[in-house]
């Protein structure tokens, strides 16, 4: 979904952060900003990365380092420019009714400060600079981000990820950009920590503590799913990149951006990636629906089911709820003001499907402003304030949500006149 591209991506599992990886760095001598003997240490962390990654740098990159106040202050102006004020209102309205906020949220907002909270450096594709904050000298935890940071620009160089992300992104292909992403993070994650690992214990201590005393006031403050949404290229990206070394070594890695993974499902599944297991081609009918615009629609993916779909219920349920998922399509229709969603997910078997359509029901039972559920044969419908209906059909499972009734209704019903769930 859009969601993730509408602001910088940017914040870190657990020592620092990146953003905008979405253009190419503009190469350069090395530079600092504001300070003086620390561009030996940024020469030093080069020399690094070219080490540990096993590349070489074509040209040294531009670092600025400056402080976090200015870090922060940069962060929120790029947010401001970036954000759609209609993708975030769709957004908003499309979480609500999910039940993943609760009216008291501006999601905008959210977004602008959360990430300038967060952020502990980024790149800056209309300088060329890496922007990291810092000090007259880099402390151990700014030597792992500067690093980090360094692997982007490394491997950007020589396969080119940037154009790759922003010509998926501009064709609204999002489920295999969020997947070449987790691959992009979770390389320099991977070396990030690496790299950590060979610091003194003092230092690594010392790394460890400074990430604790980052202000987590804002993200605190916002629902659960924000926080794991976010950290999920850095976190499946790392386990992703994590095997790929451990079956293929780093080639694997750099064979990974020739013929990247294509699903989130590939990114939480590894093994999947390497039997290049696609999504099935899950066809929605094209149905209009009066009053409401088509305003987006493609492949939500696994990540997305596990995180939004099924938030009403445990974990542990979430996984195996979404641990089938073969396929799906999603499309969200506008109307300036509501939202009305149409999803239809294709498990792998049919008892993928039922697991899934299970799960759901509960999830819309415990999430949206429903009532109680009616069940007739395999079809749940969720009258009320809001309206639900979950229809389970041999290996697809059909999903309807709406703000009101009668929209839903009509929804449903073009939809099964148009031969939809099965």
């Amino acid at each position: 979904m859009r969601r993730w591209f509408i602001a910088l991506t940017v914040l870190a599992l657990l020592l620092g952060a990146c953003a905008d990886d979405a253009a190419p760095p503009t190469t350069g001598p090395t530079t600092t900003v504001g300070v003086g003997g620390i561009a030996d240490e940024v020469g030093a962390l080069v020399d690094e990365t070219e080490r540990i990654r096993g590349l070489p740098f074509f040209d040294e990159p531009t670092v600025a380092i400056i402080s976090q106040e200015e870090l922060a202050e940069r962060v929120r102006q790029q947010i401001e420019e970036d954000l759609d004020a209609e993708d975030v209102a769709v957004l908003q309205r499309l979480y609500e009714l999910l039940g993943l906020l609760d009216g008291t949220i501006d999601l905008g907002q959210a977004y602008q400060d959360l990430y300038a909270e967060q952020v502990g450096g980024y790149y800056d594709n209309e300088t060329g600079e890496m922007v990291i904050s810092g000090g007259s000298s880099l402390s151990p935890l700014s030597k792992t981000i500067v690093l980090h940071e360094l692997v982007h620009a490394l491997t950007d160089a020589h396969y080119g990820f940037a154009d790759r992300s922003t010509a998926l992104v501009d064709a609204d292909v999002f489920e295999p950009a969020i997947a070449l992403q987790a691959l992009v993070e979770g390389d320099a994650t991977y070396f990030q920590l690496l790299y950590l690992q060979g610091f003194s214990s003092e230092d690594q201590q010392a790394a460890i503590l400074e990430s604790l005393s980052v202000d987590t006031t804002v993200i605190d403050s916002l629902p659960d799913w924000f926080a794991e949404d976010l950290t999920f290229p850095y976190d499946a990206g790392f386990g992703f990149v994590d095997r790929l070394i451990q079956e293929r070594g780093i080639q694997g890695v750099n064979q990974a951006y020739e013929q990247p993974p294509t699903t989130t499902e590939q990114i939480l599944h590894p093994e999947k990636y390497f039997i290049r297991e696609p999504a099935r081609e899950v066809v929605l009918p094209v149905v209009d629906l009066t009053g409401f615009e088509q305003y987006e629609e493609g492949i939500f993916g696994e990540w997305n089911v596990m995180l939004y779909l099924l938030d009403g219920v445990n974990r542990g349920d979430a996984v195996v709820g979404s641990a089938g998922w073969g396929g799906d399509w999603y499309r969200i229709y506008w109307n300036g003001t509501d939202v009305a969603f149409a999803y239809l997910y294709e498990g792998d078997t049919p008892r993928d499907a039922v697991e899934f359509a299970e799960y759901l029901v509960a999830s819309v039972d415990v999430s949206m402003n429903v009532g109680s559920p009616q069940r007739s044969g395999g079809i749940t419908t969720f009258p009320g304030a809001d309206y639900a209906f979950v229809e389970l059909s041999g290996q697809r499972v059909l999903f309807v949500a709406a703000f009101d009734q009668q929209v839903g209704v009509a929804l449903v019903e073009a939809l099964r006149a148009a031969g939809a769930p099965g």
